[in-house]
């Protein structure tokens, strides 16, 4: 399968919709109880405002036919002066996503080995994501691209569906 990937224009703002469509069903069937069900869509101003802004970055993956089948949205997290860090650039990649209907054929890898290449380049310490728990196809996929473990988010939900009891706290 012959895939291009190449730096997003503005006519991609229309063409990704597909792609955040399937991502905002992924999250709303994990958890229903903080994802909305509808898709959130780029206005054409907020899209155009990543395009040109240089600490972002958009990657597209175009097949042959030009039909856009999947996207990496990442840009650059600069800790300048923070109480506890070092000074250091991050490249936090706030998503990937591949058309299901493509996924398991290299394009997730080639659109995670761009943004790795781009932090090279643009000398940061790290590349970062966060990935949701539920979502262990993703979690799988980021720990085959050599992602590791750094942190653990936890939460205690307090509507008690998670079946949990303070007792059983040590």
């Amino acid at each position: 399968m012959n895939i291009n990937i190449r730096v997003a224009v503005m006519e991609d703002c229309e063409r990704i919709r597909p792609l955040q469509k399937e991502i905002a069903d992924l999250h709303h069937n994990g958890r229903p109880d903080i994802f909305k069900a509808e898709a959130r869509y780029f206005t054409k101003e907020a899209f155009a405002e990543r395009l040109h802004d240089p600490k972002h970055t958009i990657y597209i993956a175009e097949t042959e036919s030009g039909e856009v089948v999947g996207y990496a949205f990442a840009w650059i997290v600069s800790y300048r002066n923070h109480s506890v860090y070092v000074d250091f650039d991050c490249f936090y990649i706030d998503d990937i996503c591949v058309l299901k209907s493509y996924q398991r054929n290299g394009i997730g890898k080639r659109l995670f080995e761009r943004c790795r290449q781009k932090a090279q380049d643009q000398k940061c310490k790290m590349l970062e994501l966060g990935v949701w728990e539920f979502n262990k196809d993703a979690i799988a996929f980021y720990e085959s691209c050599g992602m590791t473990d750094r942190i653990h988010r936890m939460e205690y939900r307090l509507d008690n569906s998670h079946g949990a009891h303070i007792e059983n706290c040590g």
